[in-house]
């Protein structure tokens, strides 16, 4: 299940709660408020370009084409 990060609208508070995807519930703030709003925030690991494993396609300025 996923942890998703809620603010209050009330006070303010950052918290976080595990739920399902589908599941279509407010979370509740621990000081007590109802009004709350999911946080998107980015993800902690981000991968860019090739070459993280030994079976990406690397460019080594061999050409592996045939021009025919």
């Amino acid at each position: 299940m996923p942890i998703y990060e809620y603010r209050c609208a009330v006070c303010g508070f950052k918290f976080e709660r595990m739920s399902n995807i589908g599941d279509n519930t407010t979370a509740t703030c621990p000081n007590g408020h109802s009004n709350t709003r999911r946080v998107f925030s980015a993800p902690g690991i981000v991968f860019k370009g090739s070459g993280f494993y030994v079976t990406d396609n690397r460019s080594n300025g061999v050409s592996n084409h045939s021009s025919d």
